[in-house]
């Protein structure tokens, strides 16, 4: 998520929290503390778990260790809690708000609300995940069914034209729209982005410029400067250079 999604994420559950924990104790400063003293480390638990347990131990498979430093964590977070709880009645007593004060009862009921956002975090994180890799997926079978096909089509002069990949030299990006160059020497036109363009090509394609796509299969020659497409001649970008040298040079 981006930083102020993330932000107002945690301002909506610190809100809220401290709603449904005033109507639990009945004082609205009990709750207070004790939500406000929890919260760092139930952001930082979240942020642990979610940010680096799961990517580098649940998401490669890695189940022992992912359980193995979760424990940990547990541990180690339950602690924190511990402290926090400690502190909260501390400053209750110090101002004298309530003389009950929260019972240990509630302090649990609290803790274990808390983990449950952490919980519904990583169930946000975990579908965001599998939306992403469906879409990874989807535009893979996407490229291979237009391999097995042998052509792409596209828009243009509000008309959908049929691209042949083996017709096909470059693509170049002209601001609001790209021209699509073919081995006959014609042209067709389309609004279409040259990063949709990219994304959606097969394997074949290479970007060497933020202009440019061309089609391996074509290239005359190359250097380190630009690529030679018959007797055109392509620059390659600074920004694109390693990764094109690298592909050209194994090609």
């Amino acid at each position: 998520m981006r930083t102020w999604l993330h932000i107002i994420f945690w301002i909506v559950v610190y809100t809220s929290l401290t709603i449904i924990f005033t109507k639990w104790v009945g004082v609205a400063m009990e709750a207070f503390y004790y939500v406000s003293l929890l919260m760092p480390v139930i952001i930082g638990t979240s942020y642990f778990f979610n940010y680096f347990l799961v990517p580098r131990y649940l998401f490669k498979r890695r189940f022992f260790l992912f359980g193995v430093y979760s424990f940990y964590m547990l541990v180690v977070s339950l602690c924190m809690e511990m402290i926090a709880g400690i502190l909260s009645f501390l400053l209750v007593a110090y101002y004298d708000v309530n003389q009950n004060g929260m019972l240990i009862t509630d302090v649990f009921i609290m803790a274990g609300t808390l983990y449950f956002v952490v919980l519904v975090m990583s169930f946000i994180l975990l579908i965001k995940h599998y939306l992403v890799d469906q879409k990874a997926i989807a535009e893979l079978e996407g490229k291979q069914a237009m391999l097995d096909q042998g052509y792409f089509t596209i828009r243009s002069n509000m008309q959908t034209a049929k691209i042949r990949f083996d017709e096909l030299l470059y693509i170049e990006s002209l601001g609001d729209y790209i021209e699509i160059h073919l081995q006959d020497g014609s042209e067709v036109s389309s609004k279409e982005k040259i990063s949709h363009m990219e994304r959606t090509r097969p394997d074949g394609f290479l970007r060497i410029h933020r202009s440019f796509i061309l089609n391996r299969d074509k290239l005359s020659s190359f250097s380190r400067e630009h690529v030679m497409m018959g007797e055109k001649e392509l620059p390659i970008s600074r920004s694109y250079k390693q990764e094109v040298l690298r592909k050209l040079q194994s090609f």
